[in-house]
C-alpha cells in the first residue's frame, strides 16, 4: 500500500506539472498545429501546389508553434525525470530486492517480474501505470497529458475561424 500512494503521489506531481505548464491557448495552438499538418498532408497526396504554397506561406509561424510547444513538452518530460530520479533512488535504498509479491506460474512479465517474483521496482512500475491514468482523468487531462477530446474541439473551432476566413 506504501508503494502504490507513492506511485499515486508521483503520479499526481507530474499531472499537475504538466497542467501548470500547459495553458488553453497551447491547446488551441496544438489543434492549430495538427490541422495544418492535415491540410499540408492532403494537398501533398492531392498534388493541389495553390493549396501546398498558401500553406507554405505559414510555415516559419507554425514552426515558431512547434518549437514553444516541443519547448514545454521538454520542461515537462525533464522536470518529471528529475523528480523520479530523486524519489526512485530514495526508494530503492528503503525497499532493497525485497520481494512484495508473487506472479502466477508461467506468468513472468519483462522488466517487472523475475522467476514468478514481484519485486519493489515491478510494483512501483505496476502501481505508477495503474493509478496515472485515474490521476490524469480527476485532473481534466487524457493520457497524452492532453484535456480528452480537447484536441478534437479546438481543432474544429480553429477550423470554424479557417472557414469565415475563406467566406470574407
Amino acid at each position: 500500500m506504501m508503494i502504490l500512494s507513492i506511485a499515486a503521489a508521483l503520479s499526481s506531481a507530474t499531472s499537475v506539472l504538466r497542467k501548470v505548464v500547459f495553458k488553453r491557448e497551447d491547446y488551441l495552438k496544438m489543434a492549430e498545429l495538427q490541422a495544418y499538418n492535415r491540410e499540408l498532408m492532403n494537398a501533398t497526396r492531392k498534388k493541389d501546389q495553390k493549396t501546398i504554397q498558401k500553406l507554405q506561406k505559414k510555415k516559419a509561424y507554425i514552426q515558431q508553434i512547434n518549437a514553444d510547444i516541443t519547448k514545454k513538452n521538454l520542461v515537462t518530460m525533464f522536470s518529471s525525470l528529475l523528480l523520479f530520479f530523486t524519489v526512485y533512488p530514495l526508494l530503492v535504498g528503503f525497499f532493497g530486492d525485497v520481494v512484495v509479491g508473487y506472479t502466477p506460474i508461467g506468468l513472468d512479465i519483462p522488466f517487472i517480474t523475475e522467476q514468478g517474483q514481484l519485486k519493489f521496482y515491478g510494483w512501483f512500475i505496476l502501481s505508477f501505470f495503474a493509478v496515472s491514468s485515474p490521476i490524469a482523468k480527476a485532473l481534466g487531462l487524457g493520457l497524452t497529458g492532453l484535456p480528452p477530446s480537447q484536441g478534437e474541439k479546438d481543432e474544429k473551432k480553429f477550423k470554424d475561424t479557417k472557414q469565415k476566413e475563406k467566406d470574407d
